[in-house]
C-alpha cells in the first residue's frame, strides 16, 4: 500500500482535502502510526494544550544588559561590581596551530546617566602563557610579549525608546576608537530562561605615527538567566581575528576566550590574584569614577 514518508507530504495532502474530515487540521498535530495511510480517515489527532498567556512582560534587554554587564541595578543580579573572567587560546591562522594560553579578566561597575543610558567604568588584563608549560610568556622568536593591559575603559550604552534598540560607544580606551561603527547590541529570548546577547565589534583606525591601520573584528557572545538565579552565572564567549603582537602583525591572529561573571576578587583563580597582587593591584577593583579614567588615558 501507499504510504507517506514525511510530515511535509502530510501537509500536502491534508491541506488538498482530499481527507475533507481533517484538512483543516495541521499537518504537525497530527500523531500517526507507522501503517499510516493518508486515502484513509486518521486514527488519531491530538491538538496541542492551550497555553494561558502569561501576565508577566518579556524582560527588558537594556535592563538586562546593564545589570549582567554592569552589575547595575537592584535585586538579583545587582553588585557593586563585577569581574568576567576565563580563558582560551591564541591560534595561527589557518593552520590552527596553538601559539599561546590566553586568559585573564575585566573588573567594572555601572553608572546610570539617564533612563535610556548607561556607562561602564572598566579595566582589563590578559595573560600570554606557554601552550606546554604554562608560565607567563616573556618572549616570543626574540620578542618581548607583555600582557594586554587595559588600565580604564570608559564605554556608554544607549536605549533607542522608540524601538528599543542598544548602541554603544567607546568613550575613553587605551585606544583612540570613537570613529569606529556605531552597532548594535543584539539579544533574543531562547525559552523562558534565558537570554542571548550578542555584540559585535569592527575595527579600522589608523596607528600612530601613519604606521598603516589597525584592524580587527570581534563578536561577544553572552547568555544569562534574566532572573539571576545565584546557581547559573551569566556566561560570555568572545572571538576575534587581528594583530597580537609580536606574535602576528598581519591581522590574521585568532583569539577565542569564554568565561563567567564573578561579583568578588576573591572569586578569580588563584595564580591571576598572585599576579594582581604582585604587579597590578589596582585591578582588583573597577576605575572609582570619570576623573580616574580621564586622567590615565591622557597619560597614555
Amino acid at each position: 500500500m501507499f504510504q507517506v514518508g514525511t510530515l511535509f507530504l502530510w501537509g500536502i495532502i491534508l491541506g488538498n482535502g482530499i481527507n475533507e474530515d481533517i484538512h483543516e487540521v495541521s499537518a504537525f498535530q497530527i500523531v500517526a502510526p507507522v501503517n499510516f495511510n493518508p486515502f484513509f480517515p486518521a486514527t488519531e489527532v491530538r491538538r496541542p494544550p492551550k497555553i494561558p498567556p502569561s501576565n508577566e512582560s518579556a524582560p527588558d534587554p537594556f535592563e538586562v544588559w546593564a545589570k549582567m554587564r554592569t552589575g547595575l541595578g537592584i535585586g538579583p543580579g545587582s553588585s557593586p561590581q563585577t569581574y568576567w573572567v576565563g580563558g582560551g587560546a591564541l591560534y595561527e591562522a589557518y593552520s590552527g596551530k596553538k601559539i599561546a594560553i590566553f586568559e585573564g579578566f575585566d573588573v567594572g561597575k555601572g553608572v546610570q546617566l539617564g533612563e535610556n543610558h548607561v556607562r561602564q567604568l572598566s579595566r582589563k588584563i590578559f595573560w600570554f602563557r606557554d601552550p606546554n608549560t604554562g608560565e607567563v610568556m616573556t618572549e616570543y622568536e626574540g620578542e618581548p610579549v607583555r600582557p594586554i593591559v587595559y588600565d580604564c575603559q570608559m564605554i556608554d550604552y544607549h536605549k533607542n525608546p522608540e524601538n528599543g534598540s542598544i548602541t554603544y560607544s567607546v568613550e575613553a580606551s587605551l585606544r583612540d576608537v570613537k570613529d569606529m561603527p556605531k552597532l548594535e547590541i543584539t539579544s533574543q529570548m531562547v525559552g523562558s530562561s534565558q537570554m542571548m546577547i550578542q555584540v559585535p565589534v569592527f575595527l579600522d583606525i589608523p596607528l600612530a605615527n601613519e604606521q598603516g591601520r589597525y584592524q580587527a573584528w570581534e563578536f561577544y557572545d553572552y547568555n544569562v538567566d534574566p532572573s539571576f538565579p545565584e546557581d547559573r552565572p551569566a556566561t560570555a564567549s568572545w572571538c576575534r581575528q587581528g594583530s597580537v603582537p609580536p606574535f602576528n602583525t598581519d591581522s590574521k591572529a585568532v583569539l577565542r576566550f569564554s568565561g563567567q561573571r564573578v561579583d568578588t576578587f576573591d572569586e578569580l583563580p588563584e595564580r591571576m590574584k598572585v599576579l594582581v597582587d604582585e604587579k597590578y593591584p589596582h585591578f582588583r577593583y573597577p576605575p572609582k569614577d570619570e576623573n580616574e579614567v580621564k586622567g590615565l588615558t591622557s597619560e597614555k
